[in-house]
């Protein structure tokens, strides 16, 4: 955690050398220079490294803790030596296989059948984990060898977990405060919504003579359903899978998820709601229409922001594309001030205006007629998930061409729940 302080400090230094660049342009009433602007691009582009990395090691921090905590409950909370730290793809949020695996249980883990794809109530393991946890667990293969007429469409231990880390850290809808349900199935999930704010309470005499007034509640209702994204098939050869020096599940885990990830992104923030997700883009009310067609002022974002119920601001965020905070970066209010300012704390997030924003690049950038930017309550915006993600192998479908296919299929939607109270709204650039 120290160096995870001493690197967030470093960007806090570097954010003062851009702003001071910026700074003495503005006081001296012109346009950066293009030097001043390619200094400003590559400092701030270091900052983003030193983030990343700043990032990376409080999370791998918070892992070792939890890790720790499981340790000590399997020990009987005794001290135990120090644990290994977790992979990068191990979610935090999984039970531990211990309140999941019964003795029962163990020998099959530990066998040839053991190391193929298993789901005990939602506690998909990565092969360390479950190397920590059941001591002297041999090493499995790295791919599964029997055919789908004898095995049934075996996938390697822990491309699962692979495939939704890759699903859920791609894009920007599911690192935003959007709602995820869960659902065992994939049945129409009717969402009711109710706006009641322009009705309010009376005064009443004393005795009265009649009956106090009624008002009922207005309901509506929006649909979520069940699209069915497929990853496309992989491909690999027989001689690939034999000779591989490198960790070629894993490889093709992360192109999976990437792959169903990029899509259900891009259908989540601007998809038309015709035969898939309706997007967050194509949902939002206008809240300010922006005087150019080409770039965007302090005082557009100020009245952006203020167009957004008080109600929806107490969790509200910013989205937009990364080419748009390049731009948001240099701007300055009526004092000098700047509107964007780097989290310097442990786990504090760089803010403009003072809220927190999150990067989405199939956001539409700067231009005519594009809502570049959003702001409000994104867990009004609900996104669905079915079941789990479906893995398929197929042995036997290339089998005359040496070769087997990975795939992936699940099924999602998103809508954005607006009762006409418009918890997220846009800035729309003039035509």
């Amino acid at each position: 955690m120290d160096r995870a302080k001493e690197l967030r400090q470093k960007r806090a230094n570097l954010w003062t050398q851009a702003n001071d660049i910026i700074t003495r342009a503005s006081e001296e009433k012109r346009e950066l220079t293009a030097e001043e602007r390619q200094q400003v691009d590559n400092l701030h582009n270091e900052m983003d490294v030193l983030l990343e990395e700043a990032e990376r090691l409080e999370r791998h921090a918070s892992l070792q803790s939890q890790l720790n905590q499981t340790q000590g409950r399997m020990a009987g909370g005794q001290d135990g030596p120090p644990a290994e730290p977790l992979d990068d793809h191990v979610d935090p949020n999984r039970r531990d296989i211990n309140e999941v695996v019964n003795t029962e249980l163990r020998d099959f883990l530990l066998s040839e059948s053991g190391s193929r794809r298993f789901n005990l109530a939602g506690a998909f393991m990565q092969e360390a984990q479950l190397r920590q946890v059941l001591p002297g667990v041999r090493e499995a293969r790295a791919l599964g060898t029997a055919p789908g007429s004898a095995g049934g469409f075996t996938v390697p231990q822990g491309f699962h977990n692979v495939l939704e880390t890759a699903l859920l850290h791609y894009g920007g809808m599911r690192q935003a405060r959007t709602t995820i349900l869960r659902t065992a199935s994939g049945n129409d999930l009717p969402m009711p919504t109710s706006n009641d704010t322009e009705n309010e309470g009376v005064i009443i005499s004393e005795n009265p003579s009649e009956k106090v007034a009624e008002k009922d509640l207005t309901f509506g209702q929006e649909i979520l359903r069940a699209h069915m994204y497929s990853s496309k098939a992989i491909r690999v050869s027989y001689q690939l899978l034999q000779d591989s020096g490198f960790d070629l599940p894993t490889y093709i885990a992360q192109r999976l998820g990437e792959r169903i990830g990029r899509i259900t992104n891009r259908h989540f923030t601007v998809g038309s709601g015709s035969g898939e997700p309706k997007g967050v883009v194509t949902s939002a009310t206008v809240g300010k229409t922006a005087a150019s067609a080409t770039g965007l002022t302090d005082l557009e974002l100020v009245d952006l922001l203020h167009s957004v119920d008080i109600a929806y601001r107490r969790n509200a965020e910013w989205m937009f594309h990364d080419t748009t905070l390049r731009e948001l970066k240099k701007l300055r209010d009526e004092n000098g001030q700047p509107l964007w300012l780097p989290g310097i704390a442990v786990r504090e997030p760089d803010t403009v205006l003072g809220y927190r924003y999150v990067v989405n690049n199939h956001m539409p950038e700067i231009g005519a007629g594009a809502k570049s930017v959003l702001f409000g309550d994104f867990s009004k915006y609900h996104i669905r998930d079915v079941m789990d993600i479906l893995l398929i192998r197929l042995d036997e479908v290339y089998a005359e061409m040496a070769q087997v296919a990975f795939l992936a299929f699940s099924r999602h939607d998103g809508i954005l729940l607006d009762a006409g109270t418009h918890p997220i709204k846009a800035l729309q650039h003039a035509n």
